[in-house]
């Protein structure tokens, strides 16, 4: 899987369609900017690549001006969207239960993202971890995904059900004032990862649509709707095992037995998806290179050893390889411009008159 598979479900590009048009923009006017025809595109539904999918979101910021569209969109994303997974999820027995359920069928509905569902002595919570890159618009994925797990947290347990708190592995916006809109909860910035938890209290109430047979009838039709390339995500776990270990990369024997097989039929699975643990590698380590050259101030040489390489030598190579430039001429050209810089003027006016177009 990378940014050209089919991977993002058609409901999910509808969904932003409806959002944009409840935010009240011109329908046509956004077909004609971002190259989708939304009417063709109800007629035959069909999955969209990563870099389509980034390439209408970078093309609705340009024509909005909007740096919170992806707070606004989530806000505005009816519960439905996620289709037999959403009902899945909001018909098990607990809050927690239904956490849970959303990190499992996460990686089939949404692969570019995992959600690995985790627990403290006090809390239960989601963290966020991004498996493909969806650069230069990650920041729209992440706020639209939390405001709407928000929605739900309070369609399922009331209004005066708060989380714990959510995390943001971004830098404090310039736009707080905006996220405190939108969240009545504490909120952290610089962390470590995204995560959206809630108090154990909580997440064991039970819920008010709990049914375990139309959970269970529910993701069994889930599944079967499915491409199967959203099926075949072997890669994917695999990529989350390597970000996990960035900076001290596995070997195959290693990787292999983290994903409970053995070396071998990792190398036969992953070979019949027509590729290899190599390119894997590869890939995030493209990624992640890509990431740190542009928006980070660490020298090449720092990179190289993160990245697992010998020296920046070696590093170079394998980039120029990778991009067709060097590390340094990569960096002199994309310096501080791994997230586009949006326009802010006139936020809170452009909120205002959002909010007042929906209502």
């Amino acid at each position: 899987m990378d940014r050209d598979t089919p991977l993002i479900l058609p409901e999910y590009i509808l969904g932003y369609s409806e959002c944009l048009e409840r935010l009240g923009f011109n329908p046509n006017e956004i077909s004609s900017r971002i190259g989708i025809d939304f009417q063709q595109f109800r007629r035959d539904p069909h999955p969209l690549s990563i870099n389509q999918t980034t390439r209408m979101l970078v093309a609705c910021y340009d024509l909005f001006k909007m740096p919170y569209l992806g707070l606004a969109m989530g806000k505005q994303m009816r519960l439905t969207v996620h289709g037999m997974a959403g009902v899945s999820a909001m018909a098990q027995p607990t809050y927690a239960e239904c956490l849970h359920a959303a990190s499992r069928l996460c990686e089939k509905a949404f692969p570019p993202m995992a959600m690995e569902y985790f627990e403290t002595s006090n809390t239960v919570g989601l963290r966020i971890i991004e498996c493909l890159s969806l650069a230069p618009v990650s920041h729209f994925f992440v706020e639209s995904i939390v405001v709407n797990f928000y929605n739900i947290l309070h369609f399922l347990l009331g209004d005066e059900y708060e989380p714990e708190y959510i995390a943001f592995k971004h830098p404090e916006p310039s736009y707080l004032n905006i996220y405190q809109r939108y969240f009545n909860c504490k909120l952290r910035f610089n962390a470590d990862h995204y995560e959206f938890v809630v108090s154990k209290q909580l997440a064991q109430r039970e819920l008010l649509l709990a049914n375990k047979g139309i959970a269970r009838m529910a993701e069994q039709d889930f599944l079967k709707s499915l491409p199967n390339i959203n099926l075949n995500y072997l890669p994917k776990k695999l990529r989350l095992v390597l970000i996990q270990s960035v900076g001290a990369f596995p070997s195959l024997e290693t990787a292999a037995r983290k994903l409970g097989m053995s070396g071998r039929t990792l190398r036969r699975q992953l070979n019949n998806l027509g590729t290899n643990f190599q390119n894997e590698l590869d890939l995030l380590r493209r990624e992640f290179a890509i990431n740190y050259l542009t928006k980070s101030d660490k020298c090449i040489t720092e990179i190289a050893l993160m990245l697992g390489f010998c020296d920046s030598s070696a590093f170079s190579k394998a980039f120029k390889k990778w991009t067709g430039e060097s590390p340094r001429e990569f960096k002199k050209k994309h310096a501080l411009d791994g997230y586009r810089t949006f326009v802010d003027d006139g936020v809170d006016e452009h909120l205002h008159e959002s909010e007042g177009a929906r209502s």
